[in-house]
């Protein structure tokens, strides 16, 4: 898993260096989702056959609350090898049809986060290693944004609402974030 993960992060930081302005992580991770070229006609797949049941009031929040935790552990986790053991997710929350709420936590084992330090220097970014962790977390569950756009077929974006990092022991990290998602 880990040569997976280093090459996510090292083409992830060679062609966006873990820069959010003018969205260029953003988009490259969508163009990075995108290139998964069998797991992302099978999410869509999946995707769209659970939103039949939903469709008749476009009750996206409700599927992405009822189904979260198959959807985003299979989006993390094959489309850009974040550990299935890492990942957890809490407080699903869906106040109106097109309004969802969850918080993602991921925990950065050491290898990971020596990854993205190595990737870091190679790049020769000047930047804290708790914001890189961060960013590409937050960037990474917003890009599946257009995702849910094509099953919704309405513009839905994902914005983090909180985001916190603590440092553990043995150098590792636990990255937790409230995002919220919403029709556009």
């Amino acid at each position: 898993m880990s040569q997976n993960f280093r090459k996510f992060i090292t083409r992830v930081g060679r062609e966006s260096e873990f820069k959010p302005l003018k969205n260029q992580l953003l988009n490259y991770l969508k163009k990075e989702s995108e290139n998964k070229y069998k797991n992302y006609p099978r999410l869509l797949e999946l995707m769209t056959n659970y939103w039949p049941e939903y469709k008749d009031r476009s009750r996206i929040s409700h599927l992405l609350i009822d189904h979260h935790e198959e959807i985003f552990s299979f989006y993390l986790n094959t489309f850009f090898h974040f550990r299935k053991g890492g990942l957890s997710f809490s407080d699903p929350e869906a106040p109106t049809p097109v309004d969802f709420k969850l918080v993602f936590k991921y925990h950065y084992n050491v290898k990971e986060v020596e990854i993205i330090e190595d990737v870091m220097k190679e790049i020769n970014l000047d930047a804290s290693t708790e914001s890189i962790l961060k960013r590409l977390f937050i960037f990474t569950v917003s890009s599946f944004g257009f995702m849910v756009e094509q099953i919704f077929g309405r513009p839905f974006a994902f914005q983090f609402f909180d985001i916190s990092a603590n440092s553990l022991p043995n150098n590792e990290w636990e990255v937790i974030a409230i995002i919220s998602g919403r029709e556009q």
